[in-house]
């Protein structure tokens, strides 16, 4: 006959006859008006995995990350805009750089009595046992950090906020390959949110920085 029957609509109970207790009538050829939103496109292009770099400043150091929404404005929806990161004058960065394939982010979330519980966790294989590399690792294993971090399709991320840092971790292993693994952990009420940029140059315009430690592993 042509019409289509749209949707169902739960109503209290008793409030329409045509299906007592539970459904309202609907008039078959009626309308319903709805908007659809397209929050995804597996089309959209190249799709890289992976971290690329990894920045980590001591917690200690980042007074303030205004969250998406709450302060200045970008273009992006979830992201932290790129005056939105606080830190002490003076403060030093570690900046880690990977080979295709060497540092990997994944985030897990478990629902509590308090809410939803997010655990952003930081992975890498670095290869060689680096005497300067070893050293900054066993001075600094345990403490906490914010770590800035860069995947290879140039999106940039923040996990981590001030009081609240990701730990690390290392493992050492000389087997069929010599390399030392890290991982950053750390629990929060909130996902890692997107960053607008990881040009130091740009976050940091206003600081003075120190940015001599810089591992880079090409290998």
């Amino acid at each position: 006959m042509g019409a289509v029957f749209v949707g169902l609509l739960p109503v209290k109970s008793g409030a329409f006859s045509s299906f007592p207790g539970a459904w309202p009538r609907f008039t078959f050829g009626s309308k319903m008006i709805v908007t659809n939103q397209l929050l995804s496109n597996y089309e959209q292009g190249a799709n890289v995995g992976h971290v690329a770099r990894l920045r980590l400043l001591p917690v200690e150091a980042v007074l303030a990350i205004v969250p998406p929404g709450a302060g200045p404005a970008t273009a992006t929806p979830f992201t932290v805009s790129r005056y939105g990161l606080a830190v002490a004058n003076g403060a030093q960065t570690t900046e880690l750089l990977f080979p295709p394939g060497g540092c990997s982010f994944t985030e897990g979330s478990a629902q509590d009595a308090a809410g939803i519980v997010y655990a952003p966790e930081l992975t890498a294989t670095l290869p060689k046992n680096q005497p300067a590399l070893l050293d900054w690792l066993q001075r600094n294993q345990g403490r906490r950090w914010v770590a800035l971090f860069l995947d290879r399709n140039g999106q940039a991320y923040v996990a981590g906020e001030p009081g609240n840092g990701l730990r690390l971790q290392l493992n050492r292993a000389i087997a069929a390959g010599n390399s030392i693994a890290i991982s950053l952990k750390g629990k929060a009420t909130h996902p890692a949110w997107l960053l607008e940029t990881f040009d130091a140059a740009v976050l940091f315009a206003h600081v003075d920085f120190d940015l001599s430690f810089d591992f880079s592993f090409n290998a």
